[in-house]
């Protein structure tokens, strides 16, 4: 007779926690609430021994340094603006916040997050790479 292996998934309590430490975030936007929030994320990632969980607008990814995670979005925009209150993201006093990086050679897939609560990615060209 085999047995089912059953794996913990994270409790609704403990996706509003990931999800608080997002929102908190973009609504503050201080050094120390994205470093709680990175945190917060990884130690909810690990207590269920998961590397990614994905909500409706972004995922969530351990890193390989221990107490650190990353945001990736999942809505892709190609303009200069947020999708959901139309901030420009460039500029010096936005609203507009880089939650995560992803490098690759060529275009960097940046994640934005907004103090209007939009969470949302972006092809970057990496250095030297502009056209």
């Amino acid at each position: 007779m085999q047995t089912a292996n059953v794996l913990e998934f994270p409790t609704v309590d403990d996706q509003h926690v990931m999800r608080a430490a997002v929102d908190t975030f973009l609504s503050t936007q201080t050094g120390k609430t994205r470093e709680i929030m990175l945190k917060t994320i990884r130690a909810v990632l690990d207590r269920y021994h998961i590397t990614k969980f994905s909500f409706a607008d972004y995922y969530v990814y351990a890193t390989r340094e221990p107490k650190w995670s990353l945001i990736k979005a999942r809505h892709i925009i190609k303009e200069d603006n947020c999708p959901g209150c139309g901030e420009h993201i460039y500029t010096y006093k936005s609203n507009v916040r880089i939650l995560s990086i992803e490098e690759n050679p060529h275009y960097h897939y940046v994640t934005y997050g907004c103090r209007c609560g939009q969470v949302f990615g972006k092809w970057e060209p990496a250095a030297g790479q502009e056209h």
